[in-house]
């Protein structure tokens, strides 16, 4: 059985500046404008997933191994 799942978009905290909107520059007390959420923080987050449910058939062997 195929299933197609899909999340609703929600808003997130951004994981690359932490919320800020800026992460740190090459110099000491240098910052730029965060490329992932530009500069607000926060990003939207969907999800799609395809699922493939099967039954779990476990391989019979005729004999039983003696150790």
């Amino acid at each position: 059985m195929i299933r197609e799942i899909t999340r609703p978009p929600k808003i997130a905290l951004c994981r690359n500046c932490h919320g800020t909107g800026a992460v740190p520059g090459d110099e000491p007390g240098e910052t730029h404008v965060c490329l992932q959420c530009e500069g607000s923080g926060r990003v939207t987050v969907s999800c799609e997933m395809t699922l493939d449910i099967r039954p779990y058939k476990p391989i019979r062997k005729d004999k039983p191994r003696i150790i």
